[in-house]
C-alpha cells in the first residue's frame, strides 16, 4: 500500500462530508483553481506544516490516503516530483486510511504524528 498525506483545515474537511468529496487543493486554494489536490509524503510533512500552515491558527487534520485505492476508484495520482491527486478527494471509503488531528508542540509548531497507519 502506497500512502500519501493531505493536510486539511478541519472545518473544510467536515463541511465536505455531506457532498462525498473534498475540493480543496491546499490552504486557501480550491481544487477548481489548482486542478489538483496537494499531497505530501511522511518525510516531507514537517516542511509542509511549517511552510504552508505554520501561521495558521485553525485546527488541522492529516488525511492519510491509499494511492492504489484512489486509482481503483478512477482517481489519477501523480507521485513525482511531489504527490498530487488529480480529482477531488473522497471523504469516505477505502481510499481514506485515517484522519489524524494535528496538534502544536510547546513552541507552537505543528507536530507530525509519531506513527502513521
Amino acid at each position: 500500500m502506497t500512502k500519501i498525506l493531505h493536510v486539511a483545515i478541519v472545518d473544510d474537511w467536515e463541511a465536505s462530508r455531506p457532498f462525498g468529496e473534498y475540493e480543496v487543493s491546499t490552504r486557501a486554494v480550491p481544487f477548481v483553481d489548482a486542478g489538483f489536490v496537494h499531497a505530501t509524503s511522511a518525510d516531507r510533512l514537517p516542511e509542509v506544516l511549517e511552510r504552508v500552515y505554520g501561521s495558521l491558527q485553525l485546527p488541522l487534520v492529516l488525511i492519510v490516503l491509499d494511492v492504489e485505492e484512489l486509482q481503483a476508484a478512477g482517481i489519477e495520482v501523480v507521485l513525482k516530483p511531489e504527490p498530487r491527486v488529480l480529482a477531488p478527494l473522497p471523504t469516505a471509503g477505502s481510499a481514506v486510511v485515517a484522519e489524524l488531528p494535528l496538534e502544536r508542540d510547546g513552541s507552537g509548531a505543528w507536530q507530525s504524528p509519531q506513527t502513521l497507519p
